[in-house]
């Protein structure tokens, strides 16, 4: 293969890492809460344009523009660092990847401009790399047990590109001198490195893809089974996530209550219904405070609310109720100058194809507690 050739065939790889940044660009825009992709995309994007312009260049070129490609790779490894790290729910610590990208720089331009060194320079600039990636390595490593498969993925491609980062400087250090690198960009070490981050980087790139597939899914499921207000589950999540629970464990005890608020009608009336809105918001958090993991918490509709609640007895199930029945009683609002209180029903669940009935005692119990002066809890006839 002819040097013109390699070099066509060297651009086809920044091309396609920039395709990949166009894409990340279209999903974000997508998914405008997904806010990790752009910056993943100005990764890419960053990374793609500084192998571009390294393959056109000459030994010489790459000195006079070290301080520049190397901003452009340090900027794009630490956006994508941000990126998954936003992803995980932290960031990549900006004032450490500034320190680290001023220390990289600096040595990148005494090595440039002062003592010219290309082989240093391919050392410093993997590790000042590699440090970006370090910075959020941690929430991969021990977040790894926790994720599902398509998060056990992303770890796996994220710490493999950290761990060829760091080996690179140091395979060059022990199995190369500074005498035998000739022309960088017409090497056979240019070649291999460009083959391995285009490799990783489709990795990567391919189960991030997958992830926001997978986050699409959960969000259309979530639109379909939750309550938009509350974010609790609705009447159909409920069925289908009861069921669930009733089929995988028969030989378990499982309670139903049900919760009314007290006069609710009231309060949208004197208060409008963006103040009924937060009393709804106020109470299903006051539920779920309430119940354990595991539990199941809905919102029939209105002002009904239905938990679920498995693997306790009658005095338990009890316990939870009052201390469900006393927050939202202590609960204070400033939109409103009236007290909040609600009524329950509590039932057992004899059998899995009882749920039906089930809810139709503890409404019935419900409807006793109401009679009976509200605020309390009703689990007999």
């Amino acid at each position: 293969m002819n040097y013109q050739n390699i070099q066509l065939f060297v651009l086809i790889i920044p091309a396609s890492l920039l395709l990949l940044g166009i894409a990340f660009i279209i999903c974000q825009l997508i998914l405008r809460e997904q806010t990790f992709l752009a910056w993943v995309a100005n990764g890419y994007i960053l990374t793609a344009l500084a192998l571009a312009a390294q393959s056109l260049m000459d030994n010489q070129q790459l000195s006079n523009w070290a301080v520049v490609t190397g901003t452009f790779y340090l900027f794009g490894i630490w956006s994508i660092a941000h990126g998954m790290a936003l992803r995980k729910g932290s960031h990549a610590h900006p004032v450490m990847g500034v320190l680290i990208g001023l220390i990289t720089l600096s040595l990148l331009f005494y090595f440039s401009w002062i003592a010219e060194n290309l082989w240093l320079r391919i050392i410093i600039l993997s590790l000042g790399m590699g440090a970006m990636q370090l910075l959020v390595a941690k929430h991969f490593l021990t977040q790894y047990p926790d994720g599902d498969m398509f998060d056990r993925a992303l770890s796996i491609a994220y710490i493999s590109i950290i761990i060829y980062t760091l080996v690179r400087p140091i395979v060059i250090f022990f199995f190369s001198s500074p005498d035998n690198f000739g022309e960088l960009t017409k090497s056979n070490y240019w070649l291999l490195m460009l083959s391995a981050s285009i490799l990783l980087s489709l990795w990567l790139a391919l189960v991030i893809f997958a992830i926001t597939v997978r986050d699409i899914v959960l969000k259309l499921n979530d639109e379909r089974y939750r309550d938009p207000l509350t974010h609790l589950l609705n009447r159909r999540g409920f069925f289908e996530e009861a069921k669930k629970l009733l089929g995988s464990h028969t030989d378990s005890y499982y309670f139903l209550l049900t919760c009314d608020i007290d006069h609710f009608k009231h309060v949208n009336d004197n208060w409008g219904h963006l103040a009924g809105d937060k009393v709804l918001q106020a109470v299903s958090k006051a539920i779920v405070k309430n119940v354990r993991k595991g539990d199941l918490v809905a919102r029939f509709g209105g002002e009904e609310f239905v938990v679920f609640l498995r693997g306790m007895d009658i005095a338990d199930a009890r316990k939870i109720a009052e201390r469900i029945r006393e927050e939202i009683e202590q609960t204070t609002f400033n939109s409103i100058s009236t007290r909040v209180t609600a009524s329950f029903g509590l039932a057992d669940i004899a059998a899995s194809d009882d749920l039906v009935s089930a809810i139709g005692r503890a409404d019935a119990r419900l409807y006793n507690a109401k009679q009976n002066g509200r605020n309390q809890v009703c689990w007999n006839e």
